[in-house]
């Protein structure tokens, strides 16, 4: 290493340091794109797209698709930004960097659809672009990520929603297993789960497992308690913590960790993608995650059948019925981009009924479209019926133009309160004290 590099790297304090990383890798993504793609066609007519999101093997293929189809008049080139390498909040940051800066270098990027407002500023104004006609083929659950200021900035690609994953073949070997199967396909209690929890602590000690580190995961799983508790707990102007159903829900998650031990203190540092790992690999009987979770991973853990675990609703309080966060990405158009009438022509390809289809036949990716949950010749066709049923209890995180400063005050709270590091009641004090004051934690 030379003597200007180490100069360098002592600047640099090691956060930044990774930022700078995350950097480079778009960089050389961009210039070398995809090499799984053929990009070497020279056309002076031809317009390159550069499109950014965690690219997919169903979405590599939809992108040859499109360029095959539009060969010599407009190229697709995806920046890949994977989540075995980049967490949630990485992405968001390493696209804001991008956009600031005023770059011509991507045209279409994909944002989680909680940070719309976020990003708003560095957006298109889509609502020309697109009919009603279209607009109302895309099912409701999505929409009000979309919109800012009335203006359409966003448009739906995929949508998530919170899902309890669990090990049939664990549970069968109980002898009320026919009992407490039907509960969870019900959507069982938490009082329930926790009593469960405990009867098989000693055998399975990883009984439930969910990402809790710092980051916007652990925040759904959060707000899931929380809105099961009060659905319209977020509808007040001034965002309150202290109020008991926040303690509520945040105590339930310390108890599992702390007070009966059914979840390992592991989860603290897992974002999704070690949780789920982590629980194939160690006999983790339920796990609260998104619907791709077994597309993405039992081409790893081929050991385990992925037969043996099944899908259900999340849990619900005694009284109430489930909550579980809506997730997913929508797609923005950059405003700096040149090539926005040819970005538009992709994003209507990516909208096409057959596009949907296989964004959900390969990738598990839950569809947008109205008309792929009324087309009963779909791969896995009852996974889809059972999320279209579920969406009846799909809840939204707070669609705020300032949530991203307030989930970093909350996310950082609540994780600090599940690692032990502060009590429940003082830590909800001060995420609403600094919320509220409107100040900023860095991270």
């Amino acid at each position: 290493m030379t003597e200007n590099m180490r100069n360098i790297i002592k600047y640099f304090k090691p956060v930044n340091f990774i930022w700078l990383l995350g950097i480079i890798v778009l960089i050389v993504v961009y210039f070398y794109g995809d090499k799984n793609l053929d990009y070497t066609e020279k056309n002076s007519n031809l317009v390159e797209i550069h499109y950014a999101d965690a690219i997919t093997p169903a979405h590599r293929n939809l992108i040859n698709k499109f360029n095959d189809q539009y060969a010599g008049r407009i190229k697709v080139i995806p920046i890949d930004l994977p989540f075995t390498k980049f967490s949630t909040n990485e992405r968001k940051e390493l696209l804001a960097r991008s956009l600031r800066s005023k770059s011509e270098k991507i045209d279409l990027f994909a944002v989680d659809i909680v940070w719309g407002y976020r990003f708003a500023k560095w957006a298109e104004n889509l609502t020309p672009y697109f009919s009603q006609e279209l607009l109302d083929k895309i099912i409701e659950p999505i929409f009000p990520t979309c919109y800012f200021n009335d203006s359409l900035i966003a448009f739906p690609h995929i949508i998530d929603q919170g899902t309890l994953y669990y090990r049939e073949d664990i549970l069968k070997t109980l002898p009320d297993s026919e009992i407490i199967l039907s509960k969870i396909q019900e959507s069982i209690s938490w009082e329930d789960l926790i009593e469960l929890g405990l009867r098989l602590q000693n055998k399975y000690p990883n009984f439930y497992l969910f990402a809790a580190s710092d980051y916007e995961g652990l925040i759904c799983s959060f707000s899931e308690l929380l809105l099961n508790l009060d659905r319209d707990y977020f509808q007040d102007e001034i965002i309150d913590l202290t109020k008991p159903e926040a303690v509520k829900a945040l105590k339930t998650l310390q108890y599992f960790i702390h007070t009966y031990q059914i979840t390992p203190r592991i989860v603290t540092g897992f974002t999704e993608f070690p949780c789920h790992e982590f629980y194939l690999a160690n006999d983790g009987v339920f796990l609260r995650s998104w619907p791709t979770f077994i597309s993405e991973h039992f081409n790893i853990y081929g050991n385990l059948d992925p037969e043996v675990i099944k899908r259900a609703p999340l849990p619900h309080f005694s009284g109430n019925k489930p909550a579980s966060v809506f997730g997913g990405w929508n797609l923005m158009v950059s405003k700096f981009s040149n090539n926005k009438p040819e970005v538009i022509e992709f994003i209507k390809f990516l909208l096409q009924h057959d596009s949907q289809k296989e964004l959900f036949e390969v990738n598990g990716s839950l569809p947008v479209l109205k008309s792929v949950y009324e087309d009963s010749t779909v791969k896995n066709y009852d996974v889809l019926k059972f999320y279209k049923d579920q969406f009846e209890y799909g809840v939204h995180r707070p669609l705020l133009e300032d949530y991203t400063r307030i989930s970093n005050i909350i996310s950082y709270y609540v994780h600090h309160t599940l690692t032990g590091d502060i009590s429940v009641e003082t830590a909800l004090a001060q995420a609403t004290k600094m919320i509220n004051s409107n100040e900023v934690i860095f991270k």
